[in-house]
């Protein structure tokens, strides 16, 4: 009997899906010669990295991690879609407000298989190669990479769904995904629960495999590390307590005391500083890349072949004003990009003073004109929002280069170069404190918070709820990064009750529904309970 299952989405990245990866890679990886050395390993293990990079470059994880939580709005012209952060109208059949039921692209789940499907190829080939063709610790190292790159993607599969189908096997022959009746062998949804076991699983793998990144090297926080797999390690331990606590299972405490080992061995041994917000050049060293705070990232540098294109797409197109090429201010995208209403500014930094327009040093550093009580998207033909330089929009992933090819009518033809933040050390100290609160170290978790104010300018804390304050030093610090909604789902907390009322979020209406294609394509798939005849498709 057959042992590897699959499902009918996987097949064509056996048959050279190449989007992300160089054409002779793709063909080596397949080719019967192919690994056979280490520099085989090496670049089959870099094709896992190019494709997660190439799965992320359109920005999903900003609109799923940052949109939905309801702080930024499209644009006049532009932007994400407002389904995003809108509560749906499910009254009838025909209405077209259907939350995220109206967004099957964000609800196809292939493309993350495409990544996983690769990373179980390069774990079980580089397994089966022998150990004297690598340099003392390579073939370890390697592992440990691919091991941390598929818990990686399996835990943005398990936030995003919950419940999702498990494959560890490697695919190497059309036998093993068709029967003897040449119909797909097909596989339903894993619990989450167990899913979450399964990402658990492998990041001690990658735990007990990698070593930590040495500040200043050419591969700190764009390669995996034992910093990096401890701040996943810190995350997911930090889910899977949640998702223990939700279904009551047996001492999801041990969860929680994982994470916080976890993460304060990142702090202690990983060579991590915060960078000081009190110069013009902060931004820029966050976000260009390979920061002090660089955990984890994705390389995104046109000097390496590693960028995009800001007009074709990416989170720079989604959240950044240009200045165009040739000189027009009006086509500056003031009415096409995200930005922040009035009303949500006192939700991401509740002290910024706009009578004297300072006080928390992150609202002027990551947005620009944070002083704007714009609560209409700008438009040259709004009645209220006409001046496009009170546009509120994010800053962070701002850093292009023109593009020396360009055609001379292209006036927005830049190359992005800001890296994708997956984890900086600014989340792994903020979640630490999470951690500290929910296992009674209100001390600990006080001294964290402090450091992070007293970095933002602002007094020290005082409050009467001390996990609230720790969420929003999340919110401030991480808006952006695609990481505070699913701070939300963590732990009910909801500052924009719309974006999730209690019965969603009891239906467990936080995950995702899954996309027509899959549902057709593999009848073992049903659609996540929450979305049942609320979808579009």
């Amino acid at each position: 009997m057959k042992r590897i299952y699959i499902f009918l989405l996987l097949i064509p990245f056996l048959s050279g899906c190449t989007d992300f990866l160089e054409p002779d890679q793709v063909n080596l990886v397949y080719n019967e010669v192919f690994w056979k050395s280490q520099n085989d390993a090496e670049r089959a293990l870099n094709g896992v990295y190019a494709l997660y990079r190439g799965l992320m470059i359109d920005g999903n994880w900003y609109e799923r991690g940052d949109v939905t939580t309801g702080f930024f709005n499209r644009g006049w012209n532009g932007g994400s879609s407002d389904a995003l952060y809108r509560p749906g109208d499910f009254s009838s059949a025909s209405t077209t407000q259907r939350s995220w039921g109206g967004l099957e692209g964000l609800s196809e789940w292939s493309d993350f298989y495409k990544v996983i499907a690769h990373a179980n190829l390069v774990i079980k080939k580089i397994e089966d190669m022998p150990d004297d063709i690598f340099r003392e610790g390579k073939k370890k190292q390697f592992l440990g990479e691919a091991y941390y790159l598929r818990a990686l993607v399996y835990f943005n599969i398990l936030r995003n769904w919950g419940h999702a189908p498990y494959i560890s096997d490697a695919i190497e022959s059309s036998t093993q995904v068709i029967n003897d009746d040449l119909t797909p062998v097909l596989i339903g949804r894993t619990k989450d629960t167990d899913l979450a076991m399964k990402v658990l699983e492998d990041i001690e793998i990658a735990l007990q495999s990698l070593g930590y990144s040495l500040p200043g090297s050419s591969d700190w926080g764009i390669r995996a590390s034992k910093g990096a797999a401890e701040a996943l390690s810190g995350h997911a331990n930090m889910w899977m307590y949640f998702l223990a606590t939700r279904d009551n299972l047996n001492n999801p405490g041990q969860y929680l005391t994982k994470a916080v080992s976890s993460l304060e061995s990142l702090r202690a041994n990983g060579g991590y500083s915060l960078e000081t917000y009190s110069d013009a050049g902060a931004l820029s060293r966050l976000y260009k890349g390979q920061s002090s705070e660089a955990i984890f990232e994705l390389n995104v540098s046109s000097d390496q072949n590693e960028s995009y294109r800001i007009d074709h797409g990416g989170v720079v197109r989604l959240t950044s004003k240009v200045v165009s090429l040739d000189g027009d201010a009006t086509k500056d995208r003031a009415s096409s990009v995200n930005w922040i209403p009035m009303s949500q500014k006192a939700l991401i930094y509740p002290d910024y003073d706009f009578e004297e327009r300072e006080g928390d040093l992150r609202a002027n550093l990551f947005f620009d004109a944070w002083h704007s009580h714009y609560n209409e998207p700008f438009s040259d033909v709004s009645s209220t929002s006409t001046d496009r330089t009170l546009v509120t929009w994010m800053k962070k992933y701002s850093m292009m280069t023109v593009d020396a090819s360009r055609a001379w009518n292209e006036y927005s033809a830049y190359f992005a170069e800001a890296n994708i933040p997956v984890f900086r050390y600014t989340d792994a100290l903020l979640l630490l404190a999470e951690g500290y609160v929910k296992t009674g170290q209100e001390g600990n978790a006080i001294a964290i918070v402090n450091e992070i104010r007293n970095r933002a300018g602002l007094t020290p804390y005082s409050g009467d709820n001390l996990l609230h304050e720790v969420l929003q030093q999340r919110i401030s610090e991480l808006i952006g990064e695609g990481q505070i909604f699913y701070d939300m789902v963590r732990n009910n907390y909801f500052p924009n009750p719309q974006v999730m009322d209690n019965a969603r979020y009891q239906q467990q209406g936080y995950y995702w529904p899954v996309s027509g294609n899959i549902l057709v394509s593999n009848k073992m798939i049903a659609q996540t309970p929450y979305w049942n005849g609320k979808t579009s498709w």
